[in-house]
């Protein structure tokens, strides 16, 4: 049996599975008159008992939250509570619900092979060897760092390594202009609240990474975007925008892009780069899927400006570890004691242990064997993919690099495809959470490392119409 959820261990069954169909009925995956899964079918889907599944919907009946009807089944009462979304305005709210909050909810309740939506690969492809070893290392000598702060731009060591690692992709700074976050999430929040004002304009790509365009909704921004192709951002209409709305920073990620995996076209670049300098604004460039690209050879934005005007970020939650929340930034030099100032109001400083485990991963061989692994594993999806698609009607992109996603379109409203996928045990990231404005898209990214052969077959059959049948 394939364990589709997780109940709440610290519950009895009958009040886990109680809350389980609850939080679905507060998310509005279940809407009010619908009718939720069947006896049967939950029990088989949780792995539990009917005679559970029946005690926690009586519960519910018995709370107004489930209405009996019978010979028909539970359907959900018009009057239950259901909780308040987010009654900021500048949110993305759409009815039935399936927006940045309601994923990342459920990312944690869903395994990764029931997640063919999910933003990062299995454990298994990114366990290193020698976790537990550099963890013992750092810990040995704990004594000499864990009852200080630390340095506030983060581990020494670790900022010098990356800047070598620069280097080497054609980047030029030095460790002083190298700060350590909490993750690229940390940066990104940052240099948002330092180089803008509530209501002033950002600009980001379409599609682009949905979380990007929620954390900056969330600090009181006007976020546009520009769509984005193969080659980059489409330049007609970012001049456009530009000479419109003024927006004082443009958020990306130019290499294996989320959600499209492509790359970034040197003439587009530079012309990215001309009206940077022309309206004088600047550019975030995400880089964390950096390590997926084989030998690093790949065209960002900060190797032709030399951070100039291009604040840089990378980090290892999806090569190294996620929990680890390890990030690198590097700044324009005129900026750097600005940003300093503001992680030292945000949270004073980084872990530093975890920068030290980090640094001994990186600096060691096994990481290095591990990422190629990685990176022929994506490469063997990829083409597997490649071959799968057409079969069930779909095209494989031209132009996609071998990075973490495929962005396919199904020629149907994947909002509602993601809404019945959910129901029947699947995660799926539908298209309109990659654009600010939420408008209804055919088109889905799939995570190549999590996308089974089982899920194709159910993708198949419900575009086909062959599973309603």
């Amino acid at each position: 049996m394939v364990e589709t959820y997780t109940l709440n261990s610290n519950l009895t069954k009958t009040a886990a599975v109680a809350e389980w169909l609850q939080q679905r009925i507060d998310w509005q995956i279940y809407l009010p008159n619908q009718r939720v899964p069947s006896v049967r079918k939950l029990a088989k889907l949780l792995d539990i008992s009917s005679f559970t599944v029946v005690q926690a919907y009586e519960q519910l009946v018995a709370t107004n939250v489930l209405i009996a009807k019978p010979s028909s089944g539970y359907y959900v009462n018009t009057q239950a509570k259901l909780a308040q979304p987010n009654d900021d305005k500048r949110a993305v709210i759409k009815s039935p619900v399936i927006d940045t909050r309601w994923l990342l909810q459920v990312f944690n309740s869903t395994p990764h092979h029931r997640s063919p939506g999910s933003g990062t690969l299995p454990n298994s492809w990114v366990r290193n060897d020698k976790m537990e070893w550099a963890i013992r290392q750092v810990t040995q000598q704990a004594d000499d760092f864990i009852y200080n702060y630390g340095s506030i731009q983060g581990y020494l060591p670790l900022r010098q390594q990356f800047v070598q690692h620069l280097n080497t992709l054609g980047m030029q700074t030095h460790a002083e202009n190298v700060i350590t976050t909490a993750g690229v999430s940390q940066a990104v929040t940052m240099i948002g609240r330092l180089l803008t004002q509530i209501g002033d304009t950002v600009l980001v790509d379409a599609p682009g990474w949905y979380w990007l365009t929620s954390c900056l909704q969330q600090q009181g921004l006007n976020v546009v975007s520009v769509k984005r192709d193969y080659q980059g951002p489409n330049i007609e209409q970012m001049e456009k925008m530009f000479a419109t709305y003024r927006p004082k920073l443009y958020l990306t990620n130019s290499v294996l892009h989320n959600p499209t995996s492509y790359n970034l076209h040197p003439a587009r670049a530079h012309q990215v780069l001309n009206l940077i300098h022309k309206y004088d604004a600047y550019i975030f460039e995400d880089d964390l899927y950096a390590p997926f690209v084989p030998n690093g050879q790949a065209l960002r934005y900060a190797s032709l400006d030399q951070f100039e005007r291009v604040f840089y970020a990378a980090g290892f939650s999806k090569s190294m570890a996620s929990g680890w929340r390890v990030g690198m930034l590097v700044c324009p030099e005129k900026f750097i004691d600005d940003v300093i100032r503001s992680k030292i109001l945000s949270n004073s400083n980084t872990p530093e242990f975890g920068e030290r485990v980090v640094h001994r991963l990186w600096t060691h061989g096994e990481y290095r064997r591990q990422i190629k692994k990685v990176q022929q594993q994506l490469y063997a999806a990829h083409e597997r993919l490649r071959e799968a698609l057409p079969k069930i009607g779909l095209i494989y992109p031209e132009h996609t690099q071998a990075g973490m996603f495929v962005w396919v379109d199904t020629g149907q409203d994947t909002g509602e495809l993601a809404l019945q996928a959910y129901k029947e045990g699947w995660l799926v990231a539908p298209g309109h959470l990659f654009n600010p404005d939420a408008i209804a898209s055919t088109h889905l990214r799939l995570n190549v490392s999590t996308t089974s052969d089982e899920f194709l077959d159910w993708l198949g059959g419900y575009l086909s119409g062959s599973n309603y049948e």
